[in-house]
């Protein structure tokens, strides 16, 4: 069992790399490579929706004549038919690429290579380029750019205070500029409704290789009986390269089904859901884009000290989040202690009690004071 690994798998070296292309517009791509922009989002899907939430169109704003390509991860099509000319997905079978993707970057020569090729045809921006956009700043008289997520708004080489702000400095500042995902078709809601029952939980059980934070099926177990025993649902839903399979008969599992693939459908799943629940995963994106409430465990460093998801939930969320505060590996060891934080959590969240919880943690005066310490940076 995976607890803490981070991806050193030998890539498999591909000779060539096959896609499926989506047209959205009826514009003509233009013959010139230099009226193209290839934005490239092999990224983290957490980091991939801040990207098609903020960092793309703001790409497209300032690139307003050029025609504009999105490649990117089998069955992602629906981020970007809003905002793109094309999209560029890469097949099924090269999903074991994922296990590459690091936040906004990725470690795989594969990708690089794509990338390298890609340039013949457009300019490509790559997913690391969004990222610089996320932590740092950008000069707009000079051209200077500089990390810096705090919020200093003076260029460092010309002293110029015409700086267009890292994405991560100023949270509240960005979200009146967020471009919403297109909320799921009436067709496909009619779908939705026919897969879900009564009292819909949607779960999103964690499974990469990446970072490890894989709890063990007969976790889900336990959870499933919980949501049960409190009246709720629960269908389990992601994509199968992420996310395990699930280990209880007569629940009905997209993961594994052909539908996983659509990213609209799963947002539909989701739009009709009283909540989601998740466990170190950015799977909440999938509620939080919809506006629908969710439940996260999350490690408080990555919340309120050196890790950066607090920014990206922060700008994602858009309706009520209920977050339990917890170590990985207490959670890990300690099947029934999450569970009676859990049951807390949903208890108080039917209540419309969405404060954030300190639950399995060592000290959880010191996870206090660093919470209380860093809200005022992250937008919450």
């Amino acid at each position: 069992m995976t607890i803490f690994k981070n991806s050193k798998k030998k890539e498999e070296k591909m000779v060539d790399v096959e896609f499926n292309i989506h047209k959205f517009t009826s514009k003509e791509k233009p013959s010139d490579p230099n009226k193209v922009m290839i934005i490239s989002c092999f990224s983290e899907f957490g980091c991939e929706v801040v990207g098609a939430l903020y960092l793309i169109p703001r790409l497209i704003k300032e690139n307003p004549d050029m025609y504009v390509i999105v490649m990117g991860w089998y069955g992602r099509s629906y981020l970007y038919r809003h905002l793109a000319d094309e999209f560029w997905e890469i097949k099924e079978e090269y999903q074991f690429l994922r296990d590459h993707a690091l936040a906004f970057h990725n470690n795989s020569k594969n990708l690089a290579k794509i990338e390298k090729v890609a340039a013949k045809h457009g300019k490509v921006m790559t997913a690391e380029i969004l990222g610089r956009m996320a932590v740092g700043n950008k000069c707009n008289r000079c051209g200077h750019f500089w990390g810096q997520v705090e919020k200093v708004f003076t260029c460092t080489r010309c002293n110029s205070n015409d700086v267009t702000r890292a994405l991560f400095s100023d949270i509240k500042y960005w979200k009146q500029f967020i471009t919403p995902l297109p909320k799921p078709s009436e067709d496909k809601l009619a779908q939705a409704r026919k897969l879900v029952g009564r009292n819909p939980v949607a779960v999103t059980a964690r499974n990469r290789s990446t970072y490890g934070r894989n709890l063990q099926p007969e976790f889900y177990v336990k959870l499933i009986k919980l949501l049960k025993d409190m009246g709720y649902d629960p269908i389990w839903i992601g994509e199968k390269q992420s996310t395990l399979a699930c280990p209880v008969e007569g629940i009905t599992d997209m993961s594994r089904s052909e539908d996983a693939r659509d990213l609209e459908l799963t947002l539909a799943i989701v739009s009709l859901c009283k909540f989601t629940v998740q466990f170190w995963t950015a799977s909440t994106r999938l509620a939080a884009m919809m506006g629908v409430p969710y439940l996260i465990f999350e490690s408080p460093d990555q919340l309120f000290g050196a890790g950066q998801e607090a920014y990206r939930l922060a700008l994602c969320t858009h309706g009520k989040r209920k977050i339990a505060l917890c170590h990985f590996l207490k959670v890990f060891n300690d099947h029934d202690g999450a569970m009676f934080v859990l049951e807390k959590c949903i208890k108080d969240m039917e209540n419309n009690d969405y404060r954030d919880v300190i639950g399995m943690v060592d000290e959880p005066e010191v996870v206090a004071g660093m919470r209380e310490q860093n809200l005022h940076r992250l937008g919450f």
